[in-house]
């Protein structure tokens, strides 16, 4: 599950960058066409598409991290939320803050990450699951999702007899005639 978290976080971005890449291409082609004379003209247009897709990603992009700055405060990234993760300091079992977030994806991250990724890979070798980011901050990932309660069916057994005696009334003693 981190590791699908990883990847939803590198997701979005990605995506948005290929996004921008495709516009601006398409906008750099369009940049020159033939007029009727059949020589290449300069199109102003196009310059204009290209400004617009720049801003249109970098509104995205301004929105992307906002939405991932409200998630750092509770401990998590995107990704993490969407599979219902959070990262928790070992101390006191609550979510890392904003600033321990950020000083741990960006700059422990890369640390881990540094060394042929055996910070990452180190997750599955620990038998707590904890890479090497989570070893130098002291936290774990713990999963965050509220807990479905389970119901217990109670039989009703048939009701069972006591086990008191039965007492059948005695008929008194008739007096015999003499």
């Amino acid at each position: 599950r981190r590791f699908a978290a990883a990847l939803i976080d590198s997701a979005i971005p990605m995506i948005l960058w290929i996004v921008m890449v495709i516009v601006l291409a398409i906008a750099s082609v369009s940049d020159y066409y033939y007029d009727d004379y059949y020589y290449y003209d300069h199109h102003y247009g196009a310059a204009a598409g290209v400004g617009i897709g720049l801003i249109v990603f970098l509104m995205l992009m301004f929105a992307y991290l906002i939405v991932e700055i409200v998630f750092y405060a509770k401990g998590q990234s995107i990704g993490k939320a969407i599979l219902g993760m959070k990262v928790v300091s070992s101390k006191n079992g609550k979510p890392l803050g904003f600033w321990w977030m950020m000083f741990r994806e960006f700059f422990v991250k890369t640390a881990s990450s540094s060394v042929f990724m055996l910070g990452y890979i180190w997750i599955l070798i620990d038998k707590r699951n904890r890479g090497w980011h989570d070893k130098i901050l002291d936290t774990y990932v713990v999963d965050c999702k509220p807990v479905e309660k389970q119901t217990v069916t109670v039989r009703a057994e048939a009701a069972k007899p006591t086990a008191e005696p039965v007492v059948e009334p005695v008929a008194e003693p008739v007096a015999e005639p003499v």
